[in-house]
């Protein structure tokens, strides 16, 4: 029965993990800039964030979760500031995709940033209890049948990233200049795109 959660909240994880969006975007940003450390890093960040929602999706924490929904509005423009001051920072590097020595405070702040952006997105937890409802998983879980199951989504989420930054580092020698310099033009400019319907969104609603 344990082990049947887990599964569930493997796939869970796969699923709502695919490195798709503003913090996909960035992790091969600073896979790119910075290497597989940092990119990892910053996808670690995005799960941290993941497994809070999921926490308070398993076991009910409606404070947090009222809490949240009361200031869903805010939270997504500031969010959304967030995810264009990343884009921008990504528009503006000019310099060519060689190696960087990672200081611990630049993997902490890889890390930091992209939890705080995932955190400030307060619908992630309406998405992940849509995905309990479409996997037959309702309230009266035991402590031990949420602990699998958190555990199942956190090491889903984890394996998107693992594989999105392996596989970006391992393309990353190979690229020119030239390349660098697109790649990071398209980059921000998909997280310039994103942030800016973040924030439109949060204002409009």
């Amino acid at each position: 029965m344990i082990a049947e959660y887990f599964c569930k909240g493997l796939l869970i994880g796969l699923i709502f993990g695919v490195p798709a969006g503003a913090i996909g975007a960035l992790t091969i940003g600073r896979t790119l800039d910075k290497g597989f450390v940092a990119g990892f890093l910053t996808g670690m960040g995005s799960s941290a964030a993941d497994l809070v929602y999921s926490c308070v999706g398993v076991f009910g924490i409606t404070v947090v979760s009222d809490f949240l929904s009361a200031r869903q509005n805010a939270l997504q423009v500031i969010g959304g500031i967030l995810v264009l001051l990343f884009g921008f920072g990504i528009l503006c590097k000019k310099e060519t995709a060689t190696v960087q020595k990672e200081s611990k405070g630049t993997l902490a702040f890889c890390f930091l940033s992209s939890f705080t952006t995932a955190l400030v997105n307060p619908a992630t937890v309406l998405s992940f209890m849509a995905a309990f409802a479409a996997f037959g998983i309702h309230g009266g879980l035991s402590a031990k049948q949420g602990a699998a199951l958190i555990a199942g989504i956190l090491t889903g989420t984890l394996c998107w990233w693992l594989v999105l930054s392996s596989i970006t580092a391992h393309f990353r020698d190979r690229i020119t200049g030239k390349i660098y310099r697109w790649l990071n033009c398209v980059l921000g400019c998909l997280m310039t795109g994103f942030g800016m319907v973040m924030v439109v969104q949060g204002i409009v609603k």
